[in-house]
């Protein structure tokens, strides 16, 4: 009788905690039309401390960077100092208002004076901006940056550089990334496909269609006499990138320059087994859907420039379709669906709840401030990108919809796209390593969901977990395709293993993936561009070497995209297998955690051994993936 007592005040506390998060927790279905996002963002959900406090330290950084880039060196370091201290002095002493104004008028001052390296005082500085965002809220501080901005904007607007050489002095504090060394490189290149910053295209083929007619002696050329297209196909090793979804793109021209997106099409191959190197080479590139005397298949015996503008054509669509398909929309809307549907069905205590709020930690905060600022009109992606702002939500939006929840499983979607076996595609860091740390979730997730589910009754019998399924796929809920087993519900054990495993390895793996190689790889316009400024038309037979730079960035646009990407591939914050103290109320978890802590303890040491028989891939090192997505 007690029992039952206790267990009906617990039902009808879940229900009235409920009832509460669901007024909270609201779908809104027209921030990105008709993608489910919450409304309003909820209390509790912004960012923590630490995080702004990651955010601070590299604002200033990038804000150092910038200045003395574009300012020079004027002064001289103990100056430079005095400068700061007298600033830290009067911050601490002025309201907003003065704050801003000072900012305003210390930027003007600062090209006077020598900027570089650190030292304490940037410390200083930092909590000082901490105290303006803590005190005032992002909105002003939001205002503030677009005025330091201003300030900052690099005097060669809109102007095509003369030489690499230019985008290089976009780099004055901030390392030179190691892919401004060999980008130009074929094996680079090809390289970028199985370990780059969007490692998710190869599809493999059996043949190629008429849009694409690379010939036999193409292929030889690259690949050697002894092999051929037909003997390539037949052992699997032939691969074939397209981006025909891009095809019909309208082009964007904000802020003022005229930008181009491309539909290129690019063919790869896989060395035969008896050779030496097996890495994937890139065997050829056609910049639009039809061919034609006037879209040439361009090969790595193309000329010079001609062949640097065929892979420039194919990045630039790449780039595009990681930032809108990859990175928003299958990682970030994808989640956050489910935040939005945890909080509204499943009670904080309910195991589910348990095992995933840690993993959705900032999430709804940086998409409610991504569709507020990043992807709206005169954002970043609308400056940086190819195409409108309209054609890159409308793009985020088809990725997501066409991205069906039990097709999107890793295992499932590396053989969709054929590229799970190992002997045909040797070397694939991505998969390879995205695997190790998806079999750690699933071992995990496998341990914790078997202390409160014995069967698949017990599964069927859970009504909350229920009414999160079908919440979860409904058109009056989170919107996620192809969610759930019979009826959108969830019928056995092992389906909502492989479910919660998808849902945590997105929000922690699967980011990091995309994500932090924006820093690494995608801050380096010229490795990575994110518009082209010429159209695909403009590549003849022959080319020059200002024809090739004409269609990179002009350097202010390659300079926000330094800053941007190098900021959203600098915060890393919380860790994977890291849960808050005490999170776990039963003490049966205990043992299940450490388990899983030092299953990704091993995965750490496979992935730092392949590293050094491979060129280096770290971005699915557990200790380099965040818990949840939150940058």
């Amino acid at each position: 009788m007690l029992a039952q007592l206790k267990q009906s005040v617990t039902s009808l506390l879940s229900h009235g905690g409920l009832k509460q998060a669901q007024e909270k927790y609201q779908f809104n279905y027209t921030h990105i039309p008709p993608v489910a996002m919450v409304d309003t963002l909820p209390e509790g959900e912004n960012f923590p401390l630490g995080w702004y406090r990651l955010l601070v330290k590299q604002l200033r950084v990038i804000f150092i960077n910038t200045l003395v880039a574009n300012r020079g060196n004027q002064g001289a370091k103990d100056v430079r100092d005095d400068i700061i201290r007298f600033l830290i002095e009067i911050l601490r002493k002025e309201g907003l208002s003065t704050q801003i104004s000072v900012l305003a008028r210390v930027l003007q001052i600062m090209p006077q004076f020598l900027l570089q390296g650190l030292s304490k005082d940037f410390e200083e500085l930092d909590e000082l901006l901490l105290s303006l965002i803590k005190k005032s809220g992002m909105t002003a501080f939001k205002d503030l940056l677009a005025r330091v901005i201003a300030h900052l904007q690099h005097p060669q607007a809109g102007a095509t550089v003369a030489n690499l050489e230019e985008y290089n002095k976009l780099f004055p504090v901030i390392e030179l990334p190691r892919i401004a060394q060999d980008f130009q490189s074929d094996e680079v290149f090809a390289y970028m496909q199985v370990a780059g910053y969007n490692p998710l295209m190869l599809q493999r083929i059996s043949t190629l269609d008429r849009r694409f007619p690379v010939s036999d002696k193409q292929f030889q050329a690259v690949m050697g006499k002894q092999d051929s297209l037909a003997q390539a196909a037949k052992e699997g090793r032939l691969y074939l990138v397209d981006y025909g979804i891009l095809q019909g793109a309208l082009n964007g021209t904000f802020p003022k320059e005229q930008k181009y997106l491309y539909a290129p099409m690019a063919l790869f191959a896989v060395p035969q087994a008896q050779e030496s190197s097996r890495l994937l080479r890139v065997v050829a590139i056609q910049c639009d859907q039809e061919p034609g005397p006037e879209n040439p298949i361009c090969t790595p015996h193309s000329p010079q420039y001609t062949w640097l503008f065929a892979k420039a054509v194919l990045t630039v669509a790449d780039a595009n379709f990681h930032e809108a398909v990859s990175h928003l929309a299958r990682t970030h809307l994808f989640v956050g669906s489910f935040v939005v549907t945890t909080h509204r069905q499943l009670p904080d205590e309910h195991p589910v709840s348990l095992l995933l709020r840690p993993h959705f930690e900032g999430t709804l905060a940086i998409n409610d401030a991504a569709q507020k600022s990043l992807i709206a009109s005169g954002g970043g992606v609308n400056r940086l990108l190819s195409s409108t702002i309209d054609n890159s939500r409308v793009l985020a939006v088809k990725g997501l919809q066409t991205y069906g929840f039990n097709a999107a499983m890793l295992p499932k979607q590396l053989e969709l796209r054929g590229v799970d076996d190992t002997e045909s595609l040797p070397i694939y860091p991505y998969r390879d390593d995205a695997l190790l740390v998806w079999n750690s979730i699933k071992s995990w997730v496998s341990d914790y969901l078997s202390l409160y589910y014995p069967s698949d009754a017990a599964v069927q019998n859970d009504t909350a977990l229920q009414a999160w399924a079908q919440e979860a796929h409904s058109q009056e809920g989170g919107r996620v395709p192809d969610f759930g087993e019979a009826n959108g519900g969830i019928q056995t054990l092992a389906y909502l293993i492989d479910a919660l495993t998808l849902i945590i390895f997105t929000a922690s793996a699967q980011h990091a993936a995309v994500n932090f190689p924006q820093k690494d790889i995608m801050s380096y316009a010229p490795a990575v561009p994110l518009a082209g400024y010429v159209p695909a038309s403009a590549l003849k037979a022959q080319i020059s070497e200002q024809d090739y730079l004409a269609l990179l960035p002009p350097l202010d646009q390659a300079q926000r995209q330094l800053n941007l990407l190098d900021l959203l591939g600098s915060i890393y914050y919380n860790r994977l297998g890291q849960y808050p103290k005490d999170h776990f109320p039963d003490r049966r978890v205990n043992t299940l955690l450490q388990k899983f802590q030092a299953d990704l303890l091993q995965v750490e040491a496979i992935i730092s051994q392949r590293n050094l028989e491979r060129p280096a891939y770290e971005y699915l090192l557990p200790s380099k993936i965040p818990q949840s997505i939150n940058i």
